[in-house]
């Protein structure tokens, strides 16, 4: 996926970028100048059913966080503005909904807006300010700092080849079978490895990644200790609490 291109197959391909108007927000348009000078990275979103359209990584990973998270029912880039003062406005990184109906707001926080100390601890700069404008604004803020999705770079990396999977699961024709095959094979057991599963289906080993993926989005399944691009993670049924 690279800056200013469609990080698409030719598998599934949401063409709209407009969202449901019952909806209370949708993303704000970025401008000519901030395509030019920002890493823009667009994306068909399963969960949003559209294009999502982000500026830089560390946003681009986020929202690959929201799209694997199969509590949320929705999320919303650039939802709306908050102004700091009466000179400077800053965009809300995201805006989600739960399956529940509970909504949060997201800022990411980059490493220029962050204090370190010698202890290793990170603090947000200005904090007081952005919470006093959420304030304002009436809206609580959940503040995610680019360290803390750093750290789970590994996972960004997992989520976005599970997203190619995806894509090709929502046009699979075989998928409902593969999928019965899948929960009757992990019926009588905890888990499978990922490699036990693509031996035991009678379907290609593509086929197979496609609805496992599909699964994870959904939150049906979960993989463990799963490297992008290998076959010896485990697979097991994610169970309702």
């Amino acid at each position: 996926m690279t800056a200013g291109t469609a990080a698409t197959r030719d598998e599934f391909r949401p063409k709209s970028h407009a969202i449901n108007p019952l909806l209370p927000y949708e993303p704000r348009k970025l401008t000519r100048s901030e395509r030019n000078r920002r890493e823009i990275f667009v994306f068909p979103s399963p969960r949003n059913a559209r294009i999502v359209t982000v500026a830089e990584f560390l946003n681009l990973t986020l929202a690959l966080q929201f799209e694997f998270d199969s509590s949320l029912q929705c999320y919303i880039e650039r939802p709306r503005r908050i102004a700091l003062s009466s000179r400077q406005e800053i965009d809300i990184s995201f805006w989600t909904r739960s399956k529940q109906g509970e909504e949060r707001y997201y800022l990411a926080i980059p490493t220029s807006g962050t204090i370190g100390s010698t202890s290793g601890t990170v603090s947000i700069r200005d904090r007081d300010v952005l919470d006093a404008s959420a304030e304002r604004h009436g809206l609580r803020l959940t503040y995610i700092t680019e360290r803390e999705l750093i750290s789970s770079i590994a996972d960004c990396a997992v989520r976005f080849e599970l997203l190619h999977h995806v894509w090709t699961y929502q046009r699979l024709v075989s998928r409902s079978i593969i999928q019965e095959q899948i929960l009757a094979l992990l019926t009588d057991r905890p888990r499978l490895t990922l490699s036990s599963l693509i031996q035991h289906l009678a379907f290609d080993a593509d086929s197979v990644r496609a609805v496992l993926a599909g699964m994870v989005h959904a939150g049906s399944l979960r993989l463990v200790d799963y490297a992008a691009g290998g076959v010896q993670a485990m697979v097991e049924v994610c169970h309702a609490n």
